[in-house]
């Protein structure tokens, strides 16, 4: 029987994955802080250039796979994941879908989905499913990249009203 996960260029064997780190975020980012404090974020192809050096010395000591669990919130951007992925001859990277938040859904997320139910007396989607699944089944924001996991965390004060995990 064969088992595969996906990674960033597609699915492999889950026997091909070899020594893996569960947890390695490649960059934690802001989109807000990005755009309007660029020297903050500084060159992308520099920063991009610094990526793929320490993950090729990551890979030369013998890890070969690293789970990146970097989802909205977090400041997640395939493509640029994609190209640090080409350079990465020996390192799979493998991405997760999910939204990262201390105590809040994101904002976007407030006056949508179930959050309108009490309003409309009815249960409204969550727009949450259909994001989530879509990246699992279809791939990231038209990348072709799927997510092979679900980023998900409960703390000590559990599920929020908003139906979302806290982390």
């Amino acid at each position: 029987m064969s088992t595969t996960v996906q990674t960033v260029p597609g699915p492999i064997e889950t026997s091909a994955l070899g020594r893996t780190y569960l947890h390695e975020h490649i960059f934690v980012l802001s989109a807000d802080v990005q755009q309007n404090y660029p020297d903050e974020w500084g060159d992308e192809e520099t920063r991009v250039a610094d990526a793929v050096q320490k993950l090729s010395a990551l890979g030369a000591q013998g890890v070969r796979t690293i789970v990146d669990p970097t989802v909205v919130g977090l400041g997640r951007y395939i493509p640029r994941i994609q190209r640090i992925a080409e350079q990465l001859a020996d390192l799979n990277i493998v991405v997760a879908t999910g939204c990262y938040t201390y105590d809040d859904v994101p904002f976007f997320f407030h006056h949508r989905g179930p959050a309108l139910n009490a309003i409309t007396g009815a249960e409204v989607p969550d727009p949450m499913v259909d994001m989530f699944v879509g990246d699992i089944e279809d791939g990231i924001a038209g990348t072709g990249v799927k997510a092979a996991l679900l980023k998900c965390a409960i703390d000590a004060q559990g599920l929020t009203p908003g139906g979302l995990v806290r982390h």
